[in-house]
């Protein structure tokens, strides 16, 4: 039997479905042959595992949410171009996605092994020659001295934790104050860019 692609990409977007959803844990092959419309011995001849196909769909979760990301930090520019560059891409991905910090967050408590996998395949190179660059305008007077990994905590609590905190934080602001949250959501880009360099720029003046 030749497997069809169309049929692949049913079984992934009902497992996808199913496991945001559930989770690894409380997932079940029957829940997402139902979910895809076909029977579960179809489902195993694609995919013979449970934890095969999770292995799958958090792999791809995680590759879109670190898209782009070596484009960005990888580039000859300004720092403060990479930080505005991230920052827009982050939020371009999780407007698209805003189903994946809950579901990367949600593997993350259960299996940090897995997510430490996909660190290593997409960050790791990454990471290091821009934190070189932070702490060389730093040494040179033009930024304030921050510890990378604090810089790096602010930036996800503040780019993911909007995601991740929605369902308790939209009603609070639609009832209060009458706002959308999506409104706020598309504010983000030019509101933690300001703070970013607001917090980081010296004043020459």
């Amino acid at each position: 039997m030749v497997k069809d692609n169309s049929t692949e990409q049913k079984i992934l977007d009902a497992a996808r479905s199913v496991f945001i959803q559930k989770g690894l844990d409380g997932a079940r092959m029957q829940e997402i042959a139902n979910e895809a419309g076909i029977n579960k011995a179809l489902l195993h001849y694609y995919f013979r595992s449970k934890d095969k196909l999770f292995d799958r769909i958090f792999s791809e979760a995680f590759d879109t949410i670190s898209t782009g990301l070596g484009d960005v930090f990888s580039r000859d520019i300004p720092l403060m171009d990479k930080f505005k560059n991230f920052i827009d891409l982050y939020i371009d991905v999780l407007s698209k996605n805003p189903h994946l910090p809950v579901f990367v967050f949600g593997e993350l408590s259960r299996n940090p092994e897995r997510l430490q996998k996909g660190i290593e395949k997409n960050m790791n190179n990454i990471m290091g020659p821009f934190f070189i660059q932070m702490m060389q305008e730093v040494n040179l007077g033009r930024l304030r001295p921050i510890h990378p990994a604090h810089l790096m905590l602010n930036m996800i609590g503040m780019l993911v934790i909007p995601y991740v905190a929605r369902p308790m934080i939209a009603p609070i602001l639609k009832q209060h104050l009458n706002i959308d949250f999506q409104d706020i959501l598309d504010e983000r880009k030019e509101v933690i860019y300001k703070f970013i360099s607001d917090a980081l720029i010296i004043d020459e003046k």
